[in-house]
Parts: C-alpha cells; sequence; structure tokens
C-alpha cells in the first residue's frame, strides 16, 4: 500500500521538488543570499549568488525562470548572463565577479517578474585608477629598443578588460594619433584583464591575408566579406582601390571571420558603415 501511495504521487506530479500545477509561485517569498559579502574586484574572484523560489504552499518551486541583476550593469559580471531554471530545491544559482570597486545591488526577476528581494555585494581591492571606458593606455617606456611590450596600445572597454591594437596600421583606422595615450603603471595595467585584439575598423579600407590573394571588405566584429571582382572593390573605393590595400599577418588569421562575398558595389557601403561603428565597443557589441 505505501509502495502504490508513493506512486501514485509521482504520476500526479508531485514528485520530491516538483511544483503542483495547481499551486502558483509565490513571488513575496523569493530571497537572495549570496556565499560572500565581499569580492576582490580582480575579475577572478567570484560570489555565489543563489535566488530561492516557493510556491503558495511554501514548497521549493522548480523550473522557474531566475534571471538576476546589477545595479551596477555591465561593470558587473554574471555567470551564466541569461535566466536559469530553480532545481528540486527551488534554487538557481549564478556566479558574480567584477573589476571595478564598489558596492553592487544584486536583484532577481523571476517567470519575467521582478521581485522584492535584493542583496548588496561589496567589491573591494581591484583597479583603482579613473579610467573612463574608451581611455587609451599604454605602460612606460623601458627606452630597450629590443624590447616591444612598452609599445603596445590598449583601448580599455566598459567591460573592464583591455583590447590591444595589433599594430600601427590598425590603430590609424580608429585614431588619427597617439595623442591622447594615457601612460599607466605596468602594476595598474596587470590588473587589467585582456579582452582580445583590436580589429580594423569596419568599412575603413580593403585588406588581404599576406599569403592569401583574395581581397576583402571589413564589416563589424571582425567579419571579412570577400571583394568578387576588381570591379566591385573600385565601386567600393575607387580606382586607387589596390594602394589602399593592407595585409594582415596569418598570426591574426584567428581574430577574423568569412561573411558573405560581395558581388556588387552597392552591397557593401562602406562609408556608411564607417560612420556606424563608430567606436571599438559599438564594433565588438560590448554591454549589448
Amino acid at each position: 500500500m505505501k509502495f502504490r501511495i508513493i506512486a501514485g504521487l509521482t504520476v500526479l506530479g508531485l514528485a520530491l521538488g516538483s511544483t503542483p500545477s495547481w499551486a502558483a509561485i509565490n513571488i513575496n517569498t523569493v530571497s537572495i543570499t549570496s556565499s560572500k559579502d565581499t569580492v576582490t574586484a580582480d575579475g577572478i574572484d567570484q560570489a555565489m549568488v543563489r535566488v530561492r523560489v516557493s510556491n503558495d504552499n511554501g514548497l521549493p518551486a522548480s523550473g522557474a525562470a531566475v534571471k538576476i541583476y546589477s545595479s551596477r550593469g555591465i561593470t558587473d559580471e554574471m555567470t551564466p548572463a541569461g535566466s536559469v531554471s530553480t532545481n528540486a530545491y527551488g534554487k538557481a544559482e549564478f556566479m558574480v565577479r567584477s573589476l571595478k570597486n564598489g558596492q553592487a545591488t544584486i536583484t532577481a526577476e523571476v517567470n519575467g517578474q521582478r521581485v522584492a528581494a535584493t542583496y548588496t555585494l561589496t567589491f573591494q581591492n581591484g583597479l583603482d585608477i579613473g579610467l573612463a571606458p574608451g581611455s587609451l593606455i599604454k605602460i612606460p617606456s623601458d627606452n630597450d629598443p629590443n624590447t616591444f611590450s612598452d609599445t603596445a596600445v590598449y583601448y580599455f572597454a566598459s567591460n573592464g578588460r583591455r583590447y590591444v591594437f595589433p599594430n600601427d596600421k590598425v590603430y590609424f583606422t580608429w585614431y588619427p594619433s597617439f595623442d591622447n595615450v594615457r601612460v599607466i603603471s605596468v602594476d595598474e595595467m596587470t590588473k587589467i584583464p585582456i579582452g582580445g585584439n583590436v580589429t580594423y575598423r569596419p568599412g575603413s579600407k580593403p585588406v588581404k591575408f599576406q599569403t592569401d590573394d583574395k581581397v576583402y571588405a571589413v564589416y563589424k566584429g571582425g567579419e571579412l566579406q570577400w571583394l568578387k571582382t576588381e570591379d566591385v572593390a573600385r565601386g567600393i573605393y575607387g580606382d586607387s582601390w589596390a594602394s589602399k590595400v593592407d595585409d594582415i599577418n596569418e598570426a591574426f588569421y584567428v581574430n577574423y571571420r568569412f561573411g558573405t562575398p560581395i558581388g556588387g558595389a552597392s552591397d557593401f557601403m562602406a562609408k556608411t558603415i564607417y560612420d556606424k561603428y563608430s567606436t571599438i565597443e559599438i564594433d565588438k557589441g560590448i554591454g549589448q
């Protein structure tokens, strides 16, 4: 008899941890907790934030869609970034980390509804040199002509990471000079994790790889679109298009991807594209 009762409950959907279909989620009882209150703002240390959801009967609500937010937006990194389904215990877990000092208020959304519960995390001992997103930075020169690490220029993005310009050819598709490059100490630079390489500005100029005869137009996010004929290249970049072609070293092949080939000049409006992707932040879709 005992076995038959348990089996019957399972058929009715009342197995341990499941939510009865007639019991609605109680938004007012949602709670947010964390494994720690204080996190080192180094982009590595992290707190585990847990959101617990119950139904009107006070039982754990499994299968609820939970998403969390920080009052500081993309300054703080949530993993996963999207929604998470609650487990059999009615809990959804997220890892939160940051590269910026300060306090962040964590809020949650359950099945599309904002809840009243909040949790405050404090980030400390991170980068604190007043860098604004979009800053150009480098380390001081070591006055040694045989070393090159001190010549690298980086773009500091709103996600707290730095993106390196692989060479001056790429740099000058984004900026006219080095006048606004800020020098920071090596210690400060090491606190900023590398996000990747900067690619050519979309619409700026035609490019090719050193050992490949194909010439490409650059679209957003390093997407290369093959110019199928010389007439197409001439229609987009003018009669002197060939003199504008930059060679990309194969070492940077992995920074690019290939899109749809261009069969007509009207398929790629270089000036419009150049104006649209006016910053590295927009080009890489950071914060979108």
